[in-house]
């Protein structure tokens, strides 16, 4: 019974600096990852803007089973997990497609791609694909987005060089 005290108060005072730290983190995590692209503007819009050509480039499509296009929306399972995968397309302009993607059920977070061609002379277009993910204030969360870019960022750039070759092959 001595030692019972000790031992709460050492674990309370860990658990309030860890909440303290956690806290200092921000509430939202964004990836980015870009690639230049040789092709015209419209192209590169027009395919990352159908869903039908997504399985063609993109890596989270990779290992999916039973891919369904309706309207603006893509579903699919992942082939481990028979939980329906979505990604809708919220907006399209001549700048980029703006999407919400909901993965293993889990809370939809606000992804895109921004298509940009600084200088019209060069025939290179920018190409960035971006994830926003709110975080809760739970501290595992916190630091989940800490690790977020590192988790996401090969895949999303292994996408975006298959998106590069498929519209420079066209």
């Amino acid at each position: 019974m001595r030692l019972l005290k000790p031992a709460l108060l050492g674990l309370s005072g860990i658990l309030i600096v860890i909440l303290a730290i956690s806290a200092l983190l921000p509430n939202h995590v964004m990836t980015t990852k870009w690639v230049k692209v040789h092709a015209p503007k419209d192209s590169i819009v027009s395919m990352v803007s159908d869903l039908k050509s997504w399985p063609a480039w993109n890596g989270l499509l990779s290992n999916a089973t039973d891919i369904m296009v309706k309207d603006s929306v893509l579903s699919w399972n992942s082939a481990s997990q028979q939980i329906p995968n979505n990604v809708t397309i919220k907006g399209v302009t001549p700048m980029g497609v703006s999407t919400e993607m909901s993965i293993n059920n889990a809370k939809p977070f606000r992804s895109g791609f921004s298509i940009e061609q600084k200088d019209p002379a060069i025939d290179s277009v920018q190409v960035v694909w971006f994830i926003v993910e709110e975080l809760k204030w739970y501290p595992w969360e916190k630091f989940y987005g800490m690790m977020a870019a590192e988790m996401k960022g090969p895949l999303m750039q292994q996408s975006l060089d298959r998106l590069k070759s498929k519209l420079e092959s066209e």
